[in-house]
């Protein structure tokens, strides 16, 4: 039995070789996972039509060095994100993180009649980029970390 499942796990990692979705190993020296999010995840469950409610993230930096911090994300109408009550990340331009500091992420969810009875996702991101990095010329911004929290929320009536 245990041949059979080690078979078929060294087939499985063959084939997802094959596909490229394994991920390689960072290059020697790279620094990764810098970057933690407490909650992982925002998830607004299910709130009513007219309400409006907000929920945030700590995001703290792991690291052993500052790094410049951008905050970002992808959300559907019934989100919102940005300079939001209690948001202490950066998020219209770079800003200092430096080790083993923490910021807050907040996202606020206004569900309408419109999107009623559907899951809303999106996304916030939090990209770490390297701190010689010229803040006033993306060209020469190189990503240390990006960290992906979901957001989820459903409205009802």
């Amino acid at each position: 039995m245990h041949s059979v499942r080690r078979l078929l796990a060294v087939a499985l990692i063959s084939l997802l070789s094959v596909l490229g979705v394994v991920a390689s190993a960072a290059p020697a020296g790279a620094t990764t996972g810098v970057l933690v999010a407490r909650p992982a995840e925002i998830d607004f469950h299910t709130k009513r039509v007219g309400t409006e409610n907000y929920k945030r993230t700590k995001i703290t930096n792991t690291g052993e060095t500052t790094v410049l911090l951008l905050v970002t994300a992808g959300l559907p109408d019934d989100f919102g994100f940005g300079l939001l009550p209690g948001q202490t990340c950066p998020v219209l331009e770079l800003g200092q993180l430096g080790a083993g500091e923490s910021c807050y992420a907040v996202v606020r969810f206004s569900p309408t009649e419109f999107f009623a009875g559907w899951l809303a996702e999106g996304q916030v991101i939090a990209t770490a980029y390297d701190p010689t990095t010229d803040p006033t010329d993306p060209t020469t911004w190189v990503v240390i970390d990006q960290l992906t929290i979901p957001v989820f929320g459903k409205a009802v009536l």
